[in-house]
């Protein structure tokens, strides 16, 4: 008996299509080639591994696609990068000098409920620059990002740029427990400044205290807000992480690239790795964010070798809708020429398209004999620029249409 599910997709995956996949490519192809010209170099890791080397208190557990190999080791789906990464090299690019820039392009799966622009498998284009602890190689990568997602055609788009050591300098002035700071944390990153005042006026020692300390991650705008910001922080993790995004701005700037940041003093993203630095990236598109990074310092001591780290992720599949619903459906590719012929001189036919094809042109060949008012007609359904027709004498020529 069939089963009901025959033929249909499960929930959260999807087919691509030529026009879409064309597209999905040529977002590939650029990215491939920009972080190149940067010295990044590609590595491949495997789509699963065991559980142990990807999961996290923060990544719950319902989240991973789950099985067991036939040795009964519990395996996973990657669903993020950034741990495979690090535990590559951890494990086999020990000795290499420092810094390490790295990039890949792979698809990762996260069982969440599926909707537009939030997929359970997706493609991620991304970059890890390993070894230096810097705000220099904090911008390099935010710059990075930037100039990729200019590339892609996103003219819209704006780099929400924030520090994890806000949070953590007002945990500490607070003296917050770790189920309370846990609410501060969700609060914060579901933007309900309502339950965020809530908190801090609970366990602030004055409502002063609570007051600026609200100030304080609700700021949100360009560089003039770090000196307000230096006002209100209390010296400590919140003060130094401020001074970093201080330099972090200058360098950006030498970039080019401020016209899309924003600072964002209240910006968490949802995985605990985190040390520093961490930004998203947004386009009136989409109402997700389409990238993402950070610094993560000590990602790889949990693999046994320590070493500061500062990375990003693309979403493609995130981008593809965004650049879809700005610019309309993608097109289908088609081929620069059509080659038809009459029957006798299919030999020659294929040796015009051979020659064609070695000058980089994208060539079909008729698989039947074709008129040359059918060829012409054949040509304009596939789009062909241009139809070449070789007749039975192995004369070619070219068609008008």
């Amino acid at each position: 008996m069939t089963s009901s599910r025959f033929g249909r997709l499960a929930p959260g995956v999807r087919d691509v299509l030529p026009a879409e996949a064309h597209l999905m490519r040529g977002l590939k192809e650029k990215f491939t080639k920009l972080v190149e010209t940067w010295g990044y170099k590609e590595v491949v890791t495997p789509t699963f591994e065991y559980m142990e080397n990807l999961s996290s208190e923060e990544l719950q557990e319902e989240k991973f696609f789950k099985f067991l190999d036939r040795q009964g080791h519990l395996m996973a789906l990657r669903p993020d990068m950034t741990r495979p990464m690090a535990r590559l090299v951890a494990t086999r690019m020990k000795g290499i000098t420092p810094p390490l820039r790295l990039f890949y392009l792979a698809n990762v799966f996260n069982y969440e409920l599926p909707q537009v622009g939030r997929q359970r498998e997706f493609y991620q284009a991304g970059v890890e620059l390993m070894g230096p602890s810097s705000p220099g190689a904090d911008a390099e990568v935010v710059a990075l990002v930037a100039e990729y997602l200019k590339q892609t055609g996103l003219e819209d788009f704006q780099i929400s740029i924030g520090n994890v050591g806000i949070f953590h300098g007002l945990v500490e002035q607070l003296g917050l427990p770790r189920e309370v700071a846990q609410d501060l944390k969700e609060a914060l990153g579901n933007k309900d400044f309502v339950k965020v005042e809530e908190i801090l006026a609970s366990h602030a020692a004055t409502p002063e205290e609570a007051r600026r300390a609200l100030d304080l991650i609700e700021l949100r705008g360009g560089p003039e807000i770090l000196d307000r910001a230096s006002e209100l922080a209390q010296p400590g993790p919140a003060a130094d992480a401020i001074e970093n995004l201080h330099q972090l701005y200058q360098g950006l700037t030498c970039y080019g690239v401020e016209k899309n940041i924003t600072l964002d003093l209240g910006l968490l993203r949802g995985l605990d790795y985190y040390t520093g630095l961490v930004f998203e990236g947004y386009t009136v598109a989409m109402g997700f964010p389409i990238c993402g990074g950070g610094r993560y310092n000590k990602l790889l001591a949990n693999f046994g070798y320590p070493m500061p780290a500062t990375g990003f992720a693309v979403n493609l599949e995130r981008v593809l809708v965004a650049l879809e619903r700005l610019q309309g459906p993608p097109k289908e590719p088609a081929p620069d020429v059509l080659v038809a012929w009459e029957d006798g001189s299919l030999a020659k036919a294929l040796q015009v398209a051979r020659e064609l094809r070695e000058q980089g042109q994208k060539v079909v060949i008729a698989l039947f004999e074709y008129p040359p008012t059918k060829a012409k007609a054949e040509a304009r359904s596939l789009g062909a620029a241009r139809g070449i027709y070789v007749d039975k004498d192995g004369n070619s020529r070219e068609l008008v249409f």
